[in-house]
């Protein structure tokens, strides 16, 4: 079996990565002469043409010529210093080359529609209406596109060649409203007709889908506070946002814009709920082990890597003390070692006259072990998120996981969920016979905010001198927890899955930085000033009798716009969900969060005096199935990171000791072992030894001036006279509503746990083998060929694969396209390099597969 997966991981590679290995470099030249071929034809045709669409056409065309015209030059410029910007030759990517892409994705999707348009426009069944809004979406995607090469020129002069980002000296010299222009950009066109464009066409109508609920459940969440009318307008709404492909575009736009963290929480949570997670968990299949475990806190000890001394290992202590840590078991099939699991019952019951006797002996203990930390902008998700591919990793790898839920922001900033992760880590490794493995390979893995956190506790592991993973995989990772600009990271101002507004706001909660919202008078001045620099006059829209059908397609959105062509929506903090500080009982006393205490003041790893926990109050509430002393402490992990009330049968580690289960394969060189009891979640009851798997018609009017095409202009100077874009603009001061500026005052932000890409030299040097997944068109691209770069300076042992095609998040859209799986199965093939060291696993390790 296990050759059956090298091939089917091998063939994935390939798959993905042909386009690179094989790749010619890009010349601009032919696809935009084929362009521009098609669009002179057409405008040839419709100078002549009568019909209420033909002056339409005529102007989209017209300005999609002098697009081309504009854009070529800047394509070219970058097309030829983006290798010098490369991992590697072997290893073709960076930002740069990924806004090329785009570009060339556009004028690919531009090109089919002129060619169609060409073939099919005399024809009786021809759609004016729909190809009309379509060249006219796409134009407007290229202008934008245009302007946003613009401003990836403008970073070449602020950074080294083959740096991606500015250094700390370069990026005080860049004018702070360069960036506050970038995100005053009109995004609108990315949104609508445009969405996902740049995508593999297996991912665009997932895409499709989760923008459309992105922005029903906006509408909902402002006006409802309660879960299930947010719910129901969701779904009323749902079917506009599908049809209607201009009013949905708004509402991204000014969902994005003005929302704050607690409505990404709100949102991304939505796959926590029971139904859509159930229906994940049947899609990719059941487990024999998904079980919770609750690590109560706790000082141990852990041999040096040297074995010169015991290193103590305390528990999380920012911001709120000690508290436990919850962490999620799953495996394919039981292993020794895991029985105690069984005894996680529920509290009051007798558990011996339920319990089943197995149908199997457990198999073997596993060699290998999977630590996981999940993704979430650090901000939302549980691992509960996240077993849409754990379980089949869990089948494919054959060793089991544990993925760790740690405490989010903004409630609680770093370092918290960094303490939080290494705890759980060190417990881990110190435990690894009780969850099924003998511990002799670990490989730490982490998608997205998950690779951050998984890179700093392997180097926190190497600097405390306990035993680090034998290789990290860190997917599509923020390794710079500040908002720097770089080419790729502009890719966020049209990426459905991470804007720039919420990618913002991401980064800001985690470090600690709150938002500053500008005055309405300079938030303008900055939105004029772009306008002026970089945007082209266009001509006054051609007076029609059909200008309303010109909106939209469903005349029932303008109800979505208010006067200023706005939508109403008031994002304050009377219609965020706000869950205060978290309040940790702990033998009577209360430990209150301190949210405004300053991130570089903060302890980290303080001590922790385990004399003050009454461990005969946790005994007794054993043996009488009730929590007691604990119960305050876990209320907050038994409910869920995210508020919402998990039905999971937890079971509870506390430091207490317990004689050893008999077992050959558990080393002689732990100390200290679990006690469990059981804990049941506020709500509901679940039984213990049940598995927890988790066109509109066209009209003629004879009074329209014919508009020749020597009558069109673009402006390209560097100062234009003033004119916007379009007369509706950019001007919402909530563009630029976020904390840019605010990222340069705070301290912490060169904290190298927060930031590994400027990490110490000797944090890197003590790095594992570094196995970095990136995709292509990620706004998080550079993050990673920075990192590597860096990494290979050092001698850190690193590879880079960088995956085509597909968006950030790909795992979670593996079970529905085939070039998501490929990518998959491509991060399960280093995972294998790294739990069997490169050498092909022994067939016994897959016996239980065949």
């Amino acid at each position: 079996m296990a050759t059956n997966l090298d091939r089917a991981t091998a063939s994935s590679r390939s798959s993905l990565s042909s386009s690179n290995s094989s790749e010619r470099p890009y010349s601009v030249t032919n696809p935009i002469k084929i362009l521009r071929q098609l669009v002179i034809n057409n405008i040839e045709h419709y100078q002549r043409a009568k019909g209420s669409y033909a002056e339409r056409f005529y102007v989209a065309f017209c300005l999609i010529e002098q697009e081309t015209d504009a854009v070529q030059p800047a394509l070219e410029s970058i097309e030829g210093i983006a290798p010098e910007f490369d991992f590697d030759p072997q290893v073709p990517g960076n930002g740069y080359r990924s806004l090329v892409k785009v570009v060339d994705s556009c004028i690919n999707r531009l090109t089919q529609i002129a060619r169609y348009i060409s073939i099919n426009r005399d024809g009786l069944l021809f759609r004016s209406s729909h190809y009309c809004k379509e060249i006219e979406a796409f134009g407007k995607v290229l202008s934008q596109l245009r302007v946003v090469l613009c401003y990836a020129q403008k970073l070449l002069g602020f950074s080294d060649l083959g740096q991606l980002f500015p250094d700390m000296t370069a990026l005080e010299q860049i004018p702070q409203d360069m960036m506050l222009e970038i995100q005053a950009l009109d995004r609108e066109c990315f949104y609508g007709r445009c969405l996902g464009f740049q995508f593999c066409e297996c991912v665009q109508q997932p895409v499709k889908g989760f923008v459309v609920a992105l922005a029903s459940y906006g509408r909902g969440y402002v006006n409802y506070k309660n879960s299930i009318p947010r719910a129901m307008s969701s779904l009323v709404h749902g079917s506009r946002y599908l049809t209607n492909p201009e009013a949905r575009a708004k509402q991204v736009v000014s969902v994005t814009n003005h929302s704050n963290v607690e409505f990404c929480k709100a949102f991304w949570s939505i796959t926590e709920g029971d139904v859509i997670a159930e229906m994940c968990n049947l899609m990719a299949g059941s487990v024999a082990i998904n079980k919770l475990i609750q690590i109560q806190p706790h000082n141990f000890e852990l041999e040096a890597v040297d074995g010169s001394e015991m290193v103590t290992i305390v528990p999380p202590c920012a911001h709120t003390g000690p508290a436990p840590v919850q962490i999620r078991l799953i495996c394919f099939v039981e292993r020794e070692g895991q029985a105690w699991l069984n005894d996680a019952g529920t509290p009051g019951t007798n558990n011996a006259s339920e319990k089943k006797a197995p149908e199997q002996p457990p198999s073997p203990m596993s060699r290998g072990l999977l630590i996981h930390i999940h993704g979430g902008g650090f901000v939302a998700h549980t691992s509960k998120s996240h077993e849409i591919y754990l379980r089949s990793w869990a089948r494919d790898l054959g060793v089991p996981i544990v993925s760790i839920d740690y405490s989010l922001a903004p409630e609680q900033p770093f370092p918290r969920a960094f303490e939080e992760c290494f705890f759980a880590y060190a417990w881990a490794i110190k435990n690894a016979p009780y969850l099924g493995s003998t511990g002799e390979r670990i490989c730490l893995v982490g998608d997205s905010a998950g690779g951050n956190l998984a890179t700093a506790v392997a180097m926190r592991a190497a600097s405390y001198g306990i035993r680090p993973p034998d290789g990290i995989v860190p997917i599509y990772t923020p390794f710079r927890v500040h908002y720097i600009p770089s080419p790729s990271r502009m890719m966020s101002l049209l990426d459905p899955l991470l804007p720039i507004g919420i990618l913002i706001r991401c980064l800001s909660a985690y470090a600690g930085v709150e938002n500053e919202v500008l005055s309405d008078e300079l938030a303008q001045a900055i939105i004029q000033k772009a306008n002026e620099k970089l945007h082209r006059s266009q001509p006054p829209p051609p007076e029609s009798d059909d200008s309303e059908e010109d909106n939209y397609e469903d005349d029932e959105d303008d109800d979505d716009l208010n006067e200023n062509n706005t939508l109403p929506l008031e994002w304050d903090d009377s219609a965020s969900v706000h869950t205060g500080s978290e309040q940790i009982s702990v033998n009577g006393s209360v430990l209150s969060g301190h949210h405004g205490m300053s991130q570089a003041d903060s302890p980290i790893m303080e001590s922790v005096d385990m004399s003050k926990l009454d461990m005969g109050d946790v005994e007794l509430a054993t043996e009488h199935g009730v929590l007691s002393t604990t119960s305050a402490m876990s209320n907050h992990i038994m409910h869920g990171h995210n508020g919402s009330a998990t039905h999971e049968t937890i079971a509870v580690v506390d430091p207490c000791d317990i004689p050893r289960p008999s077992s050959p394969h558990i080393g002689a060189n732990t100390n200290h072992h679990p006690s469990v009891f059981t804990s049941e979640a506020m709500h509901g009851d679940v039984d213990a030894h049940t598995d927890i798997s988790l066109d509109s018609p066209e009209h003629h009017n004879t009074n329209k001036k014919p508009l020749l095409k020597d009558n069109l202009h673009l402006d390209l100077s560097s100062v234009g006279k003033g004119s916007k874009v379009r007369d509706e603009g950019v001007q919402s001061p909530s563009y630029v509503t976020s904390p840019i500026r605010r990222f340069k005052e705070v301290p912490i932000m060169k904290n190298s746990y927060m930031s590994p890409m400027i990490a110490d030299d000797e944090l890197l040097k003590g790095l594992p083998p570094v196995h970095i997944i990136a995709c292509a068109l990620d706004p998080l691209l550079d993050d990673s060929i920075t990192f590597a770069k860096r990494l290979r300076a050092l001698n850190t042992p690193v590879s880079l694969e960088v995956i085509d095609k597909l968006p950030h998040g790909f795992l979670n859209f593996s079970l529905v396209g085939k070039e998501c799986k490929a990518a998959s199965m491509v991060v399960v093939q280093h995972i294998m390099q790294i739990l069997y060291g490169g050498h092909q696993s022994s067939d016994d390790e897959f016996t239980h597969l065949e």
